[in-house]
């Protein structure tokens, strides 16, 4: 089980198992994941998506959201500010400038007007090392999905939580793991859509 004790020591293992998938088949299961995240009603039924740029790694759902646009959504990425703060979504298209924060991680150059807040969002295709079979998930580290949605944690007071944010996980098979202590703060996933097949809590 991975607790917080040897949170660091999963983190290492699963990133470099992560890289070392090749090309062809990392492009395979990039298509096996996407064809998934299809599937489900949360893509359905979705008008506003968050997907995000793939780095060091990490399962790419350009091919989601890519579709998301020809589909008629918008389609935003994260912007990180401050270390502490929350992420903000800045709108994105397939043609759009990039260039690297900080962490190396490509975010838009585009119009700051474009920008919205995670509580704007319908589905957001959540990035992550490792997960469980019951849609527990394990970050980068930084906290930063979890600061951003923890609306979604205070489910006592329905003026803080706009509305439904679906978060599906979009990782490979091999990002599972037998199980994660969950924390307080930890934010729930809806799903997580792998190559073979899409959990639910």
């Amino acid at each position: 089980m991975a607790t917080p004790a040897n949170l660091k020591e999963f983190r290492k293992a699963i990133r470099s198992t992560r890289k070392s998938v090749a090309g062809p088949q990392r492009k395979q299961w990039n298509d096996q994941i996407s064809a998934r995240i299809f599937e489900t009603p949360e893509y359905r039924e979705s008008k506003r998506v968050a997907g995000f740029l793939a780095f060091d790694g990490e399962a790419d759902p350009r091919c989601v959201m890519d579709q998301a646009i020809k589909d008629g959504k918008q389609v935003f990425v994260p912007l990180m500010q401050g270390q502490t703060d929350p992420l903000l979504f800045i709108e994105w298209f397939p043609d759009t400038q990039l260039k690297k924060n900080r962490f190396g991680i490509e975010e838009p150059v585009g119009d700051r007007n474009s920008i919205v807040p995670a509580t704007s969002l319908e589905l957001v295709i959540t990035p992550l090392v490792a997960f469980d079979a019951v849609c527990n998930r394990i970050g980068v580290g930084g906290g930063f999905y979890d600061r951003t949605f923890e609306f979604l944690n205070q489910r006592s007071d329905p003026g803080v939580r706009a509305r439904e944010v679906a978060m599906l996980g979009f990782a490979f098979e091999l990002q599972k793991i037998d199980a994660i202590h969950s924390q307080s703060w930890d934010v729930g996933l809806t799903g997580v859509a792998t190559e073979s097949r899409v959990y639910r809590p």
